[in-house]
Parts: structure tokens; sequence; C-alpha cells
């Protein structure tokens, strides 16, 4: 029985012996022996709050650390992890505590442990698996990578917090060759549901799921030309099995293998081509997309499908000031007259910088072209006590239509003295979303800064005010957040800082206030030895809403240590040279 693992290890294996063989003889000897670098960080958080409803834990700490070693100048191990005794996984089914090992040989990388690989937006982009990988880049143009692991954990059903989730085992295989004039690759991305990794109970929460099995691959060709002309495009398949449950281990065949074929089996297709011409002049261009109705693949997060677009881009320099960017054209949904109405839109995006004056740059953009983000939720901002909260959000939202302008004006800049005036308004319109945050279907969100920043260069005393306004509009309901921060931070002889920031936030609706927030936080650091630093933090949070009024003070204690350490080699003696 094929055995994709046991595949990529015995490849690794291979891999490794065959570039021992010819590696530079010279390079290693004349390299230090044992070069070490990297940090440690270790944070401890109380919390208290005399609310009965307080939900975060009294105390918390955060341990984080990477190191890298190479040996001989050309082995390197680098490693990072990251341990919490409090588990922060309301969204991801994956665990903040973790660990990574990424050794290097030359032009061999691994990973081991947490990480994320990218083949291709149509089957592997980005997508975090437990497992190990292998990336093989030589100096003559080739690429290779490959990588297995569990791209999701088992999750009991729970109706407050998670949706049930088999454990998701998945793998690929990318082949590829990069020269100075042509790119070409093909990739092949598999994942597999644990069948029997979720015990099946009368619960009605697992009528509507089934483990499921997927294969996609993709082949990507990019063509340049010593005058400016390029040509790039990829072709993407995925095959999805919605439904495994039923199938039984002994396989038929390859086919099977690959992708299971009894159940449930869909196979959908996309398609992007581009072609441009960079002249002295600029950059002009044209790019054609389609994507079939409900293609996905399980190694992205989220994907937009059932979309045809051709666009037409221009970008250039005017009056060697001005940089102006701008993509036309035209976009449609309901390829396969699936719905009951179908879209057809134009679609364009332009953006404009340019410094008007010596102490004015002003920089104008506008899009409706889909594109997905990440939205900051304004009461978490305002209500955040330390860095490590929602550590594990991952909520991205589609948005069909977004403009932002920024104008950045210096009032004084001396040697001595420097004050600095910004202004920026930004509005999104988002439509759709991932499946478990819902807050924003079908709303425009608009928000308004206006900043200024006064430093004494000399004494490093800095002091900055920023007014906020975000307005937030949902079908049901319109919201306001109404909000100003006061800022001062001073450095006492080089090792010690100090700062305090002020923030009184306005949450209001058509009816009336909804909540009236006070941030109160007051930093201090210490440097020693330029190798060791200590940070504290004390905040108090005053939350008077409609719900009633608490109080919370949280206190941080935060320790980091970098270093760095040398093995030399001397007429056969050895010594040692580093920092601690």
């Amino acid at each position: 029985m094929f055995n994709l693992g046991r595949f990529l290890l015995l490849f690794v294996v291979i891999c490794a012996s065959t570039v021992l063989k010819g590696q530079d003889v010279e390079q290693v000897i004349k390299a230090p022996m044992w070069v070490s670098n990297g940090g440690f960080n270790m944070s401890h958080i109380f919390n208290y709050s005399p609310d009965s409803t307080f939900r975060q834990e009294p105390y918390s700490y955060y341990l984080s650390g990477n190191f890298n070693t190479t040996l001989f100048g050309v082995v390197n191990l680098p490693v990072s992890f990251a341990y919490t005794n409090n588990q922060t996984t309301a969204n991801l089914p994956q665990p903040f505590n973790r660990f990574a090992l990424s050794p290097s040989y030359r032009w061999i990388t691994t990973h081991m442990g947490y990480g994320s690989m990218s083949f291709s937006p149509y089957t592997l982009s980005g997508h975090e698996f437990f497992g190990g990988g292998v990336e093989l880049k030589p100096e003559n143009g080739f690429r290779l990578a490959a990588l297995y692991g569990r791209f999701r954990k088992a999750v009991t059903p729970d109706s407050l917090s998670y949706e049930p989730m088999y454990r998701r085992m998945g793998g690929g295989v990318l082949l590829g060759y990069e020269g100075d004039r042509v790119d070409v690759s093909v990739n092949v991305f598999k994942a597999r549901d644990v069948v029997g990794s979720l015990e099946l109970t009368d619960d009605p929460a697992l009528e509507m799921m089934a483990p499921a099995d997927n294969l996609a691959g993709s082949m990507m060709l990019n063509y340049r030309l010593p005058n400016g002309f390029s040509f790039m495009g990829e072709y993407g398949v995925s095959g999805i099995n919605h439904d495994i449950s039923k199938t039984d281990s002994v396989a038929r065949g390859l086919g099977d293998q690959l992708l299971e074929s009894r159940g449930d089996v869909t196979v959908h297709h996309a398609f992007k081509m581009a072609v441009s011409q960079t002249t002295s002049l600029g950059r002009i261009g044209a790019t054609y997309e389609r994507v079939q109705p409900n293609y996905h693949t399980f190694g992205a997060y989220y994907f937009t499908n059932d979309f045809e677009n051709i666009t037409a881009n221009l970008s250039t320099t005017v009056f060697k000031r001005v940089n102006f960017g701008l993509d036309a054209g035209y976009q449609r949904d309901n390829l396969e007259n699936q719905k009951t109405s179908t879209a057809k839109r134009a679609i364009y995006s332009a953006n404009v910088s340019a410094p008007v004056a010596e102490r004015l740059s002003l920089a104008l953009a506008f899009s409706n072209v889909q594109s997905y983000m990440h939205i900051k939720d304004i009461y978490d901002e305002v209500t955040r006590t330390n860095q490590y909260q929602n550590l594990d959000t991952l909520s991205f939202t589609q948005l069909n239509m977004s403009s932002s302008f920024n104008a950045n004006y210096v009032l004084r800049a001396t040697e001595q003295q420097r004050q600095n005036l910004n202004m920026a308004f930004s509005y999104q319109e988002a439509s759709e979303q991932q499946e478990d945050d819902r807050r924003y279907v079908g709303s425009q969100i608009y928000n308004s800064m206006l900043s200024y920043l006064f430093a004494l260069t000399p004494s490093r005393f800095t002091v900055s005010t920023t007014v906020n306004h975000n307005q937030n509009r949902m079908p049901e309901m319109e919201m306001h957040v109404l909000s100003s921060n006061l800022s001062v931070q001073k450095v006492f002889a080089e090792q010690f800082r100090t700062g305090f920031t002020g923030t009184y936030s306005n949450s209001f609706n058509g009816e009336g206030t909804i909540a009236n927030i006070i941030n109160l936080r007051l930093t201090g650091g210490y440097s020693l030895l330029k190798r060791h630093n200590f940070n504290m933090s004390l905040a108090m949070i005053n939350n008077q809403s409609q719900r009633g009024h608490s109080t919370h003070y949280s206190a941080n204690f935060s320790y980091s240590y970098i270093f760095d350490l040398k093995v030399l080699r001397s007429n056969k003696k050895f010594g040692f040279e580093g920092n601690f």
C-alpha cells in the first residue's frame, strides 16, 4: 500500500546523503565551527477584577524562544517554540503551544513541528500543519518541495465553542524549475479525514458532517523576454469526495489511493493567465482568471470561486513624482447557471501617491475588486490588556469595495524638535466572511483618524494624541465608536524607558450610549548590557455599559534575553567568541 509519509522520509534521507558528497570542503574549513544566536522571552500576566462575571485567567504565563545554530557555515538548525498555560483556542482547532524546527544544509531546508508551506493558490496556500517537510533549491534552478502532516485535529462536538471536526492528514509534492527567462512547476496536494478519529453518536451536530477526501494539483508557467514582455499561466484542478465514511480500508488501485472514488465525488477546475509589457514609461498588462463554482481545496483557509475576471492594468510615474496605478476590467459569476441570478459588474482599482510639497505627502486608493482581509474589532482593541490576547483570531472578511485617503504634513523638523500631523480616512464594504464569524455580513465600515506627534529629539521625549471615529453600518443596526488617545514616552540614560497611554472610548447608536470605556496603561522597561530586557506594565480598564459597570486590573512582567556565540578554529586550536 502506498504511504506518502514513508515516501517523503525516504526521499529526504536520499537527498541529504547526495548533497553531502558535493560539499565545498574549503568553505567548511574556513568557516567557524559553531555559530549560535537566538533569544528567549518569558511573560507573566496577572488579572484581577471585583466583577464576578470576569472570565480571564487570574494568572497566565507565556514562554517563547528562537534559536539558530550554524555548523561549519553550511548546516543551519533553527528552532522556535511557544508555550502557554492558557489555551486560547476559541476559533482555531490548532493549539497555541507549539514548536518548529527548520534545519538547512546548503540548498536543503527541512521543516519539523508546526509550520506552513505554499505551492499554489489553487492547491496548498499557507495552511498550517504539524509534521515534516523539505525544500530543495539547488543552484541549477531546479526546485522540489514535499510535506506530510496533520492539517486539523479532531474536535469533539461542543455547542458552546466548537464545531465537530475529523482529524485531517495530508501531504504534497512540488517539482519546478526557476531560470532567467522561464519558471515552470507542477504540484500535487492530498488531504484526507481520518474516519475513526471521531466517535459517531446520535448527536444532531454529527448528522450534517462527514469525513472527506481531497486531491488537488496545478501546473504553472512563467516566461520572460529581454524586451520586458512576460507571460504567466496556471491551471488548477481539485477533486473532493464529500463522504468517505462508508469506504473500507481495502484499496482497489492507485486511483483510490489518491482519491477515493466511492462516494460523493466532485471535480472542479481553475485557470489564470496574465501578460505584461514593461517599458521606460511604466508597465501595462492584462489578466484573465476563471474559477468554477464550488472550487476549493483543503490546503487553504478560505477561497473565492464561481467567478470570471478579465482585467487590464497600468502603472507609471508622472512628472517623476506622482506614482499612479490603475486596474480595470469585467467580472461575472454564475458560470454554470446554478443560481437564480447572475451578477455582472465592472471592476477597477486605482492608487495615487505623491509628495505634493517638501513637507506634505498624499496617498489615495480605491478598489472594488474582491479581496480578503482580517478586520480588527474596535471593541477588542480598546479593551485589550496585553499583547497575547486574541492570538488565535483567524477571521477574514471578503471586501467588495474599499477606499482610503492619507495625508501627512510635517509641521516642523529640526535637530531639536519634530512635529507631525497625520490624517486618514478609509471605507470598506464587506459582503462575505469566514464561516465562524458573521459580524460583518453586508456591512459598511467608515474609519476616520487624526493624529498629532510632538518629539524632542535630544531628550528622547515624545507625546502623541489621536482621535479616531469608527462607524459600522450593519443590516440590523448601526454603531459608532469615538475614541481619544494620549501617549507619552520618555527614555532615561539609554537603558530605562517609561510610558503612559490613556484611551477614552464611547460606543453609541441611534438609541443612545452603548458603553464608555477608559483604558489606562503605565509601562516601564530596562535594558541591561543590551542582552537582558525587563518590561513591566500596569493597566486598568473601566467599562460602563448598558449591562452594568466593571473594572479590570492587570499587571504584565516580561523578561527577554538574546545571545550569540561562536566557536572559532585557528592553527588547530579552538577559541570562543560571543556575547551573553
